[in-house]
């Protein structure tokens, strides 16, 4: 097992004070001092069109020679210039985007040494087959691909510990099937808030007999979700407890 406890708790991306994980945001080329974990907010930030793209482009160029980085936060929307050239940095290990508006994932050929990602609302991406290159990958979250609805290409990706297909606050997430989650059978956590899975069913992930927690949102047969209370490491997450057993307690309350 590669991910903490904590991690498989709360996420592997879950802010870590003590280790300054993330770090303090920076935006300014000029604050940066060589170190392995970066936190960029370099949008949204209200500049003229000309200072916005000259920015971007200075730390465009700046990233691929950045060979001390591991980990990187982008904490702002990230256009694909800014995505691609992410991805060109030489040992990088984990890659955060809030959100952004990626079109093309194909760079990520270049993520040699990635084990994390994290792709939050990126409701432009047009396809995900590149995810199933990323074989060093070991937790994986994607957030409001509006585009995508077939996951089949993440069941390449057997070495998995932590995967999340999830919505946005205010678009759910279509999900063909969760076949392809049935097959990673080393997973220790599984989110799937704010989502719409076509068939409906859970049974896939009978076969995760090492997942510690699974988060999903309710709008799903009660049934289902009990068929995964006899998983044998299931311990956290909303499992432990049916819609109908909140509705109950909230109405005595």
């Amino acid at each position: 097992m590669i991910l903490t406890s904590k991690q498989i708790k709360k996420g592997f991306w879950c802010s870590r004070r003590i280790s300054a994980f993330p770090p303090k945001k920076i935006t300014s080329i000029e604050d940066y001092k060589p170190c392995s974990k970066l936190n960029l907010v370099i949008t949204q930030l209200g500049l003229k069109s000309h200072q916005q793209k000259k920015l971007v482009q200075l730390w465009c160029e700046k990233l691929p020679q950045l060979n001390n980085l591991k980990y990187l936060w982008f904490n702002s929307r990230v256009n694909q210039i800014m995505f691609d050239s992410a991805c060109r940095i030489p040992n990088l290990e984990g890659l955060y985007i809030k959100w952004s508006g990626i079109k093309d994932l194909s760079a990520l050929q270049d993520s040699k040494h990635l084990t994390h990602l994290h792709i939050g609302s990126s409701s432009q991406i047009e396809s995900i087959e590149v995810l199933g290159d990323l074989r060093n990958l070991i937790a994986l979250d994607i957030e409001q691909l509006s585009k995508i609805s077939d996951f089949g290409v993440l069941a390449k990706l057997t070495q998995l510990e932590g995967l999340g297909i999830d919505g946005s606050i205010w678009t759910p997430q279509a999900i063909d099937t969760l076949e392809p989650v049935g097959q990673l059978e080393n997973l220790r956590y599984f989110t799937a808030t704010n989502t719409k899975i076509k068939t409906k069913s859970f049974a896939p992930l009978l076969k995760l007999k090492n997942l510690v927690r699974f988060d999903c949102s309710w709008n799903y047969p009660a049934e289902e979700f009990e068929k995964l209370k006899p998983l044998p490491s299931l311990k956290y997450g909303n499992i432990q407890t049916s819609w109908k057993e909140i509705k109950s307690k909230t109405k005595k309350a």
